[in-house]
């Protein structure tokens, strides 16, 4: 055979930082941390502005879909504020040529320190001049929190090229020396009747109510249907209706906690008493006076494959954190 029919095969590779990617907010960048009541670091990262091209150039890693009202939802706030209250979260493995900036800010006195609500502290530093003008380039980093925010951004840019921001804020976190705290996001149900919703539950899934002190975590592969301080645990969804309303998403999300219940338990549960499928999603467990799905947590190897394939998770999959509790720049 021909060799040069069969040419060596060449693997996609990381793209390469770019200096472009983060630049100062407005003249500077800054550190920002936060210790816990012990004063030990929780999170340390860099604060800039973002460039909205870093998803097409492969440098802004989005792990999950969108959702289309939540995205309208954010263009009409950036249209009345032009720039989000809060910044968008990123996780970086490696800050590259920022790493340096970040070691050598922190030897200073901060410019701004306040507390947080568990008792321990947010601190902000101005970097050095000197890294505004070399700017330090980025490698690529995984979005965190702001997937709406981005592509709300993202959408106004192609409207309107010459009068759109081409950048948001950021806070781009060491991830590989303070990782983010990875959880689940959970739903709430208005207008669910709880004694409905176990029995309608119990036709596809093999349900069981727990001790009322049980803990809200579930076990993988489960979920906790809660309300009126009772909680029964949702297993072994049927598979054939998994089947038949999982059938349009993307074959990679079929097992993904996010998917079950968004296209499978909640469509069950609310179909049967005629209530609207919208449920309110929440990083804490839903409240007394609320029916209500805990989802379990998802893997880091979950977002990563998601990630690599291009499949991503589904909409509010994940909560990802700690957020910054004041943003210090707004």
């Amino acid at each position: 055979m021909r060799p040069e029919l069969f040419p060596e095969l060449v693997l996609p590779r990381t793209p390469a930082p770019r200096t472009d990617l983060l630049l100062p907010v407005p003249d500077t960048y800054y550190v920002l941390e936060r210790r816990d009541a012990l004063g030990a670091v929780e999170q340390r990262g860099v604060v800039g502005a973002l460039s909205l091209h870093g998803v097409e150039s492969g440098h802004v890693l989005r792990h999950q879909h969108v959702a289309e009202p939540a995205v309208r939802h954010q263009l009409r706030l950036l249209e009345r504020t032009a720039a989000p209250a809060q910044p968008l979260l990123l996780a970086a493995p490696d800050l590259g040529a920022f790493q340096e900036c970040v070691d050598e800010t922190i030897k200073g006195q901060p410019l701004r320190e306040q507390p947080t609500p568990e008792g321990g502290v947010q601190l902000l530093w101005p970097c050095d001049p000197v890294w505004t003008a070399s700017r330090p380039a980025l490698p690529p980093v995984l979005l965190a929190d702001g997937h709406h925010r981005l592509e709300a951004a993202r959408r106004r840019l192609r409207g309107a090229p010459r009068t759109a921001a081409d950048r948001l804020p950021a806070l781009v976190v060491d991830h590989r020396h303070f990782p983010l705290t990875l959880s689940a996001t959970h739903r709430a149900v208005p207008g669910l009747d709880l004694g409905r919703a176990v029995a309608a539950a119990g036709r596809i899934a093999h349900v069981t109510e727990l001790p009322s002190a049980a803990r809200l975590a579930p076990r993988s592969g489960t979920f906790l249907l809660t309300g009126a301080g009772r909680v029964w645990e949702v297993s072994e969804v049927s598979p054939t209706a998994m089947a038949g309303r999982l059938r349009f998403v993307p074959p990679e999300w079929v097992e993904l906690p996010a998917a079950i219940s968004d296209h499978v338990l909640i469509p069950a549960l609310c179909e049967d008493q005629g209530v609207p499928p919208a449920p309110r999603y929440t990083s804490h467990p839903p409240g007394p006076d609320e029916v209500g799905l805990i989802l379990p947590p998802p893997t880091w190897d979950q977002i990563w494959s998601g990630t690599a394939s291009g499949a991503g998770m589904p909409p509010k999959s994940t909560h990802l954190g700690p957020r910054p509790t004041f943003w210090p720049l707004g």
